[in-house]
């Protein structure tokens, strides 16, 4: 647990600016505008409007025709006519009955015959109806694709979910840098302040004889480098502001942090071991295989015999009129069953065999993910409780290096001490501030990691 009166005394004092933008805030921003998120709606619709078309089944198929034949000649003994044309046209309509892998066959034809110049027409409708009683026993093949579809529509929502967060992890923890550059630049420039001092201290004392003028080269060149360091500092905050504007479409001056890097965060407490074995990345694997298993049933499906009932209801109608053919009519039905089943290798039994190797596949590639992630966790938490103690212990470093500048100035102002050894102190202590600074920065970018980890960042 970080040090309460430590903490209170050195937090870094935050921007007052109204305009100053906090995590919380970027994160929204983020969400509601960037096109990365845009892309993953869009391609969650995509696959809900493919989902969607697959579960609407065809509606009737028309089908129309027609055709004239003639048949003629005086060789055939059998036959018991000289000329016949025969003109026919053709009307029917096929749908397929969801959930059954049944087909429903409607057709009315009309025909017309002239033998030897004698018309008659016949007028026939007709029902059929087949339904398969193994292989692909209530639609179970036919609905492949659908079922397939519904699990890659489950798998796609929690795979954008993982990338969103992955995303914005990333961005988070480059929000995190920009709050740490801001301070780093306080830091550099008070730095840059007490170099100059020391310079300013060391050229009098030199003039005076005190020190050699290697002492003053020293010095020189510990100023250019605190000018060099405070520059570049300024340079990367300039840039780090400028990337994390565009990614929200806010300006450049809008970018300024308000984060209290010394915050300590409130965890979510898990079991690695349990955790995992729900996680979105673990959910993709029982995706994945639930889509062989679905391929597995329609391959195992298809060996078995093709077995199919038939019905079917007929009305002839024959007249030498053609409104007459619609009158008398004669009426038939017939049932039966279709048996076939091919005899030596099959494709389907080798796709049997292949899924069943990707799910084993799949098996040991989800255990081996399960064991690294229980890892990262567990990595990560023990980060967490390794920085938090070291920034309890770097605070605790910073407030004696503060207390330390407090005794050297009392001692220099009852001239008991002298100047340099103030500007040391401060040299010190602001050296002391910076690596705890950075510390903090560690912890809080720990803590998204940690978060992503274990699916809290995004929801």
């Amino acid at each position: 647990m970080f040090n309460r009166t430590i903490l209170a005394a050195l937090t870094v004092s935050l921007s007052l600016n109204v305009n100053a933008i906090t995590l919380d805030e970027f994160s929204e921003r983020l969400v509601e505008s960037h096109p990365y998120f845009v892309q993953l709606s869009l391609a969650e619709k995509t696959s809900l409007l493919n989902q969607k078309s697959l579960s609407t089944y065809a509606d009737w198929n028309i089908k129309a025709g027609a055709s004239e034949t003639f048949t003629g000649g005086e060789d055939v003994a059998s036959r018991l006519y000289k000329d016949l044309y025969a003109t026919k046209y053709e009307i029917g309509a096929t749908r397929k009955v969801e959930n059954s892998g049944a087909s429903i066959n409607l057709k009315h034809s009309l025909t017309r015959n002239d033998k030897d110049s004698k018309a008659t027409h016949s007028n026939l409708f007709s029902v059929d109806y087949v339904r398969p009683m193994l292989q692909n026993k209530d639609g179970l093949n036919d609905r492949l694709n659908l079922d397939l579809a519904s699990i890659d529509l489950m798998a796609k929502k929690v795979s954008l979910e993982e990338q969103a967060e992955n995303f914005l992890a990333s961005k988070l923890s480059k929000f995190i840098d920009l709050a740490l550059k801001q301070e780093i630049v306080k830091n550099h420039k008070v730095a840059l302040d007490l170099a100059k001092q020391q310079l300013e201290l060391t050229e009098d004392k030199f003039k005076n004889s005190l020190v050699d003028v290697t002492v003053l080269i020293q010095e020189k060149d510990n100023f250019v480098k605190a000018k060099q360091q405070s520059l570049q500092s300024n340079k990367e905050l300039i840039i780090e502001r400028r990337e994390l504007a565009d990614l929200i479409g806010a300006r450049e001056s809008d970018m300024i942090i308000e984060m209290n890097l010394y915050q300590e965060q409130e965890l979510l407490s898990v079991n690695p071991s349990e955790f995992v074995k729900n996680s979105r990345a673990m959910q993709q694997f029982d995706f994945d295989k639930a889509k062989l298993q679905r391929e597995l049933e329609t391959n195992e499906n298809k060996t078995m015999p093709n077995v199919n009932l038939n019905l079917g209801l007929s009305a002839l109608g024959e007249n030498d009129k053609y409104f007459g053919s619609f009158g008398n009519r004669d009426y038939s039905w017939n049932i039966g069953v279709d048996i076939s089943y091919p005899l030596g290798s099959r494709k389907e039994l080798i796709a049997v065999e292949n899924t069943e190797i990707k799910m084993s596949d799949i098996d040991a590639k989800k255990q081996e993910a399960e064991m690294n992630s229980v890892q990262q966790i567990n990595y990560l938490l023990a980060q967490v409780d390794l920085l938090t103690e070291l920034v309890e212990l770097y605070l605790e470093q910073g407030a004696l290096a503060e207390e330390k500048v407090i005794e050297e100035q009392i001692k220099f102002s009852e001239a008991r001490g002298q100047k340099s050894l103030v500007l040391a102190a401060k040299i010190n202590a602001n050296q002391a501030k910076l690596t705890y600074l950075q510390a903090a920065g560690t912890y809080q970018k720990i803590i998204i990691d940690y978060k992503a980890a274990i699916d809290q960042l995004y929801n």
